[in-house]
């Protein structure tokens, strides 16, 4: 049972928050304009095949437990040789913040229920987290090192917080994680008669237990995963718009061809099938090799 998520799901307070955070998402990320398209699907990490927002978080975590570790030092021996090097490493976790936030906010924007309103909270309690660290740096840089490093402490602590909130994104409600199938048919089985296949409709099959989506162009079938690899979403009820389909669910965008991701949230590629026709009947499997339509 999900007692956190199911907890925080419950706190209406979050509404707000999360309308905020919506109006921000929408405006700065260029929401209907041609090349807010491309600056989203940088952040989604479509380029990269991984989302983005996991590698950056990585820079703020690493760089703010380095700066615990000598502050302790530092509190435990009275040594301030390594003062620098930690005053360092808060600018740089700083940096590493502001990435993160922006990357996690466009990632964010494409979730609902209650993945968004604990995504809300991970949120505001990295932002205190980055506040602390601010705070921190300016007393550092202004002689009050001290109440630095105490905010410091603090900012520490709730960026722990924030990191298990994200933990429980991912592992709980599964968001970032691929959620297209991974097993695939190793042989050739029957999914569909070709003479039932319209050319340019998506329609649904089962390859060995795999929902599939079928596409007829130009006499040419292609398969892929049904499930999004984003989210879940039935691709199957999405749009075709020539070699593209649309998830109805958040607007991820694959290629029929070889089902690279052309438009995010889904950083991931669907899993396409190898297809053939035989004695009228379309059979598909896992891929082998390069070819992908083997007949």
């Amino acid at each position: 049972m999900d007692k956190l998520g199911d907890f925080i799901s419950h706190q209406k307070w979050l509404e707000p928050v999360e309308t905020a955070l919506g109006t921000v998402a929408d405006t700065l990320f260029l929401n209907g304009v041609p090349f807010g398209k491309k600056l989203r699907n940088f952040l989604h990490g479509t380029w990269l095949g991984h989302p983005l927002h996991p590698v950056i978080t990585d820079v703020p975590i690493g760089a703010w437990t380095a700066t615990t570790v000598l502050d302790v030092y530092e509190l435990a021996t009275g040594d301030e040789r390594l003062a620098p090097g930690s005053d360092f490493a808060v600018g740089v976790g700083l940096l590493g913040a502001a990435g993160a936030a922006v990357s996690g906010l466009n990632d964010w924007n494409y979730t609902s229920k209650k993945p968004r309103r604990v995504g809300a909270m991970h949120a505001i309690t990295n932002v205190a987290a980055t506040a602390c660290y601010l705070g921190s740096w300016w007393q550092r840089k202004h002689g009050c090192r001290h109440a630095g490093l105490t905010m410091g402490f603090a900012g520490f602590a709730l960026s722990m917080v924030g990191a298990y909130l994200g933990g429980h994104l991912v592992y709980n409600e599964r968001i970032g994680v691929n959620h297209a199938p991974e097993k695939l048919p190793d042989e050739f089985v029957p999914v569909l008669k070709e003479s039932e296949l319209p050319e340019n409709k998506l329609l649904k099959a089962e390859a060995g237990g795999v929902p599939i989506v079928l596409v007829k162009r130009g006499g040419r079938v292609f398969a892929m995963a049904e499930k999004c690899s984003h989210l879940g979403g039935p691709l199957a009820d999405g749009e075709l718009d020539g070699d593209i389909v649309t998830c109805p669910w958040h607007g991820s965008q694959f290629s029929i061809e070889d089902g690279h991701p052309v438009t995010g949230p889904s950083a991931y590629a669907q899993p396409c099938f190898g297809v053939r026709v035989r004695e009228g009947q379309i059979e598909v499997r896992a891929p082998r090799g390069m070819v992908a339509n083997p007949y």
